[in-house]
């Protein structure tokens, strides 16, 4: 059995920014599709888990870029299984590009939740060991992470069948998305995030409407901000972020 997966993926037109950019968005899918197509090959992926009346939450992501790669290059991503965390299974990805030169990586912590009880399901009924690899690409324990405080800038944004994944809510890098696209301007058009931090907290489905909130709080070449993204109508938290910006 293989611990870990490669998968290669070309940048694409329609997956660039104008600076003919690869979109945060356009990796983060490229991560879930390599996570996906391994957890199908290890007979746990969603599709096998709704099954039984499993499912894969994602719980906290931390992901870092040290190049944005360009369209026309090809991408590879490797991931594996890398342990468990108490009731957490984590997941670790390289992203290395067509001469095997570090693009980024990234860390991620999942809940095994069962569908009928609405709980998380056991990891060692569900789970086999053998499948992990105790090797970590981004060392993080995933402490908690600030919330964003209230006084910053905000966009809503309502929820699209287009953002629906197969758990039949907002699928994980659009909760992202909607959380860069509040940057001012001038850092969106001359920065790309180097790091994004990732606690999931709650779920929105078809037809929603969410506020995506964000301050700075950190100056400098590589600014800092943090993002919260609730529930416009009942005010819940949804998603906490953090992100770091810089010239990559």
């Amino acid at each position: 059995m293989d611990k870990t997966h490669s998968v290669s993926f070309l940048v694409r037109t329609y997956e660039v920014d104008f600076r003919a950019k690869a979109l945060p968005l356009t990796l983060l899918n490229y991560l879930q599709d390599a996570a996906g197509e391994h957890a199908a090959r290890l007979g746990f992926s969603v599709l096998d888990l709704l099954k039984r009346d499993l499912t894969w939450l994602l719980s906290r992501y931390h992901v870092r870029i040290v190049r944005t790669p360009s369209f026309g290059e090809t991408v590879t991503i490797t991931t594996w299984p890398s342990g468990r965390q108490g009731i957490f299974a984590l997941r670790d990805f390289e992203i290395t590009d067509g001469a095997g030169r570090p693009v980024g990586a990234a860390t991620s912590s999942w809940i095994l939740w069962n569908l009928k009880s609405r709980q998380p399901a056991r990891l060692e009924e569900n789970l086999p060991d053998r499948v992990a690899l105790e090797r970590r690409a981004v060392p993080d324990d995933f402490p908690p992470l600030p919330a964003c405080p209230p006084g910053g800038r905000e966009l809503g944004f309502r929820v699209e069948m287009q953002d629906i994944d197969f758990n039949n809510h907002v699928n994980h890098p659009v909760y992202i998305q909607w959380a860069l696209e509040t940057a001012p301007e001038p850092v969106l058009r001359t920065l790309t995030p180097a790091a994004i931090e990732v606690a999931y907290k709650g779920e929105a489905v078809y037809g929603e409407e969410v506020v995506s909130r964000i301050v700075q709080v950190e100056e400098g070449p590589r600014p800092v901000f943090l993002h919260g993204i609730f529930h416009k109508v009942r005010g819940t938290e949804l998603t906490r972020l953090r992100t770091t910006w810089d010239r990559i």
